[in-house]
């Protein structure tokens, strides 16, 4: 089979932006280019399963360091700021309804997991060898997956082309460089190039006796190692059934009229049926 898994935060992100650039304008404008993007990325692809995996809070890696990700949390004061955000969440949970209602995916959650985290267990133990895995995400993190697992791709969605894993290891090289969209700091003074040398040299182990590099590269690699959930209970898998006359009822709502169209609403039956 082949199995999409796809980062369904990373995804609705990319909806914020229109095809052509600039921010996606509108009051249903994020729904309109993700309900177009969800169909148009199963047809590239083929799919026989579709997962669309979500963000719960990630509670492993705050106990650990009570500051990862806390640079997301800075206050907006902004009104039209404020105003875009709010558009924003309130369309995301349009899209997250959609899905979970009407749409034929299995959607994954977990209240107390990441979806990078989710989307790791399933690949490893929720797949045969079998299967062609492929994970939909411009988030580099997945390359630790594609360098374990033999039959899991990585497509960065952006440049629309399939991520090259490194010759070496990309968890050890990203611990030393450290994560600044997530706050993770590294290793102090040891920039992408000196990391990669590093690795490719075999100095590693003994840049780790020392006590300052120790503890810095472990704190790292610690939080952005992808969490094995195997064994972990209360995640939530869920598949609609697929119900294209409440779908077609909210695009109507929505004034959606070119989804409405009667070639294209024939192949977005066709694309969902079959899954």
């Amino acid at each position: 089979m082949k199995i999409l898994l796809l980062d369904g935060y990373n995804m609705l992100h990319r909806c914020r932006f229109n095809w052509g650039g600039g921010k996606a304008e509108g009051e249903f404008q994020i729904v309109y280019n993700f309900m177009r993007l969800l169909k148009g990325t199963v047809d590239d692809f083929q799919a026989d399963k579709v997962y669309f995996v979500v963000d719960g809070k990630p509670k492993t890696r705050l106990d650990m360091y009570p500051e990862y990700k806390a640079n997301r949390r800075e206050e907006v004061t902004d009104p039209e700021e404020i105003a875009y955000w709010e558009s924003f969440h309130r369309q995301k949970r349009i899209c997250l309804n959609l899905v979970r209602e009407h749409i034929p995916v299995y959607t994954a959650y977990h209240e107390d997991y990441e979806g990078d985290d989710i989307i790791y267990t399933i690949a490893k133990h929720r797949t045969s060898l079998e299967d062609e895995i492929i994970i939909i995400s411009s988030d580099t993190d997945f390359i630790q997956a594609v360098q374990e697992l033999d039959n899991v791709k990585l497509f960065n969605p952006i440049k629309r082309e399939y991520r090259e894993a490194p010759e070496y290891n990309y968890l050890s090289w990203k611990a030393m460089v450290g994560d600044r969209s997530d706050n993770i700091k590294g290793v102090p003074k040891i920039g992408k190039v000196r990391a990669e040398r590093i690795l490719k040299n075999g100095e590693l182990n003994e840049r780790l006796e020392d006590d300052n590099f120790n503890s810095a590269y472990s704190q790292s690699f610690s939080l952005i190692k992808l969490i094995d959930m195997k064994g972990v209970s209360g995640m939530e898998l869920n598949q609609a059934k697929f119900n294209y006359a409440e779908l077609k009822r909210s695009f109507e709502e929505m004034s959606f009229a070119s989804m409405l169209e009667e070639n294209y609403a024939k192949s977005y039956q066709e694309t969902f049926e079959r899954l």
